[in-house]
């Protein structure tokens, strides 16, 4: 076993496949049509590498969100080619349309919708703190609900092991084990810093900064500024969950425990063949020597 590993390494699951990114370089590793396994690397410094400003505390949460919902986007679309999903690559143009058509979606409804709601039933002027909670309610409601009913496609639940995979080879290379499927499997599928954790945060740091937002009793300051103040929210959880990640107190304990109540509803146990895909696709994000795919023949940078 080799000393834990500091670098950093995040990720996301794809189309039967899995997204890793390093410090310099994301991978995507898909398992194609024919069983075979496509890895391929793409050299990009992440945004908080390449601009000093990137890294201020605060800021740098609505960067590294900024940053990985862009990737996480691309490397879908990428996977979705890959798994024969779709004709053609989509275009760049058409890709951050469909991204800012569901960030208006998911703003609507899981930021501006639960503000309108919770103000039928509590009076935001009188009651900021009491008002700002049941908000904050109403959107984990809805957010569970939401991946509950998700959750139940064949596909999503696939989506959710994949998910799962990325995690524990996250932890077998943080840990500075040999990424093989043994030992990536005897990881756990929980991750403290996992995207849904940050979710999580988001709920708890919005009851914060919306309760200190003056002037409440008008309606569309009240909801209009849950859109102005999100990065304030986004930077704050971000923060949260960086600290909360690292530290070890009774508290920390806690919110590592709360995420990962939630990521029970976004991440299953996945089966070997898909701890081989996060393997792959985690040795292309750490390698330099896997420059392209391999579309046919054997699997690369598979142990």
């Amino acid at each position: 076993m080799n000393p834990p590993n500091n670098s950093p390494l995040g990720g996301s699951a794809a189309l039967e496949g899995v997204m890793m990114k390093a410090s310099d370089a994301w991978a995507l590793a898909v398992r194609l049509p024919d069983g075979t396994i496509h890895t391929e690397r793409h050299p990009e410094p992440a945004l908080a590498k390449r601009y000093p400003w990137a890294r201020l505390p605060l800021l740098r949460g609505v960067v590294a969100l900024v940053d990985s919902m862009g990737l996480s986007y691309r490397a879908l679309s990428r996977s979705a080619q890959l798994a024969g999903e779709e004709a053609q690559a989509s275009s760049k143009a058409a890709l951050y349309s469909t991204m800012a058509v569901s960030l208006a979606l998911g703003v609507g409804l899981f930021i501006v919708l639960p503000g309108f709601l919770a103000g039928l039933l509590v009076n935001a002027a009188a009651s900021p703190v009491g008002y700002n909670a049941l908000a904050g309610l109403i959107k984990a409601g809805l957010l569970v609900g939401y991946l509950l009913l998700i959750g139940r496609l064949p596909d999503m639940q696939r989506f959710f092991m994949y998910h799962g995979a990325e995690h524990k080879a996250i932890a077998a290379h943080e840990r500075g084990l040999e990424l093989t499927v043994a030992n990536v499997r005897a990881m756990p599928a929980f991750h403290p810093r996992c995207g849904t954790t940050f979710i999580a945060f988001v709920i708890l740091s919005s009851v914060a900064v919306y309760s200190l937002v003056p002037a409440q009793e008008v309606l569309w300051w009240r909801l209009g500024s849950r859109v102005l103040f999100l990065p304030l929210v986004a930077g704050l959880a971000f923060e949260l969950l960086r600290w909360s990640a690292a530290s070890r107190n009774p508290l920390a304990d806690l919110l590592r425990g709360l995420g990962f109540r939630f990521q029970m509803l976004t991440v299953k146990e996945p089966t070997d063949d898909m701890i081989e895909i996060a393997v792959a696709s985690t040795q292309g994000a750490l390698s330099p020597s896997v420059a392209g795919g391999n579309a046919g023949g054997a699997p690369k940078n598979v142990l």
